[in-house]
């Protein structure tokens, strides 16, 4: 079967918690909402790439449970191939709670369950049967799972993108199979030592990634842009201002924007500045995948 982009990657359900503040350790607080959503790095990526246009398959693992079968139909009805996705007897559906604050910033917590379960027999039997142009990539699948898709994509010259996350999930064997590797800051102070706190500080980080022997890099630094290194040379491309009210699945969403455009322009920074307006929409937003924006309204946007 051929595809355009084939994302392998995590399939969670959600927990989504709404509070105006964090709590302190030990402290018990009222929140505004909790809502079971739809989520996991994998599956926002791939919806990401569905609803922008391109057609998508995504491969990992649920548990046999209603979780794991709800979040298969939610797929489907976002036009993502589930075909490829394994249903696991032994393990649970992968479960993360996410709290967001007033300010829209989230912090997560959860269990990889199901999608650590992925072999490297697995996506080997998978690979076999499709065609891609792009592997888009995350590190929230079992280690063997991650480095057996990524040699198989490069033996069959698919563009690999690295989206290094979580970073506590991050491992150093993955960097010298990706094509371009996209670390928001905290991921980039994990593979480097770097804190990135402006422009001068994410070229040196983007440097030292390059310098692992990774092609293309784009460093996220939030509202403040992204750093796209490419040839020895480096570009900003600038966030969109808008009032962020729910990050969850902002990354995902650039990621999935980002090897949607560079499909069609094989051009790094015009796909940047594409990411960077699906992710900007994404974060004005309120939801989880059905607040990723889609094709048409991206190119709404850019024609401003």
């Amino acid at each position: 079967m051929a595809y355009d982009i084939a994302v392998v990657g995590s399939i969670n359900m959600d927990v989504i918690v709404d509070t105006p503040n964090y709590p302190e350790y030990g402290d018990t607080l009222f929140c505004d909402s909790i809502a079971m959503k739809p989520g996991g790095k994998g599956a926002n990526q791939a919806v990401s790439v569905a609803k922008l246009g391109k057609k998508s398959c995504l491969i990992g693992a649920v548990g046999n449970d209603s979780a794991g079968k709800q979040l298969i139909q939610n797929l489907n009805s976002k036009n993502v191939d589930t075909t490829h996705i394994l249903q696991s007897e032994e393990s649970g559906t992968g479960t993360f709670v996410a709290m967001i604050d007033s300010t829209g910033e989230n912090t997560m917590v959860g269990t990889k369950g199901a999608n650590d379960s992925l072999t490297s027999e697995d996506i080997t039997k998978t690979f076999a049967q499709i065609d891609a142009k792009i592997l888009l990539i995350q590190m929230e699948t079992s280690r063997e799972s991650i480095i057996a898709a990524m040699k198989a994509a490069k033996e069959r010259n698919m563009y690999v993108v690295l989206d290094p996350a979580p970073a506590d999930g991050i491992f150093d064997e993955a960097f010298k199979y990706a094509d371009l590797i996209t670390p928001n800051k905290q991921e980039t102070k994990r593979i480097t030592g770097i804190e990135v706190t402006d422009e001068a500080s994410a070229l040196e980080a983007a440097k030292k990634l390059n310098e692992l022997g990774i092609k293309d890099v784009i460093v996220k630094m939030g509202e403040d842009g992204s750093l796209i290194y490419q040839n020895g040379q480096a570009t900003i491309v600038d966030a969109i201002k808008v009032k962020a009210v729910d990050t969850v699945g902002a990354g995902d969403c650039f990621a999935g924007a980002l090897a949607s455009s560079y499909l069609d322009t094989n051009d790094l920074i015009e796909s940047a500045k594409f990411a960077s307006v699906a992710a900007g929409i994404k974060v004005s937003r309120h939801g989880g995948q059905e607040a990723i924006p889609t094709l048409k309204e991206v190119e709404s946007y850019l024609i401003k």
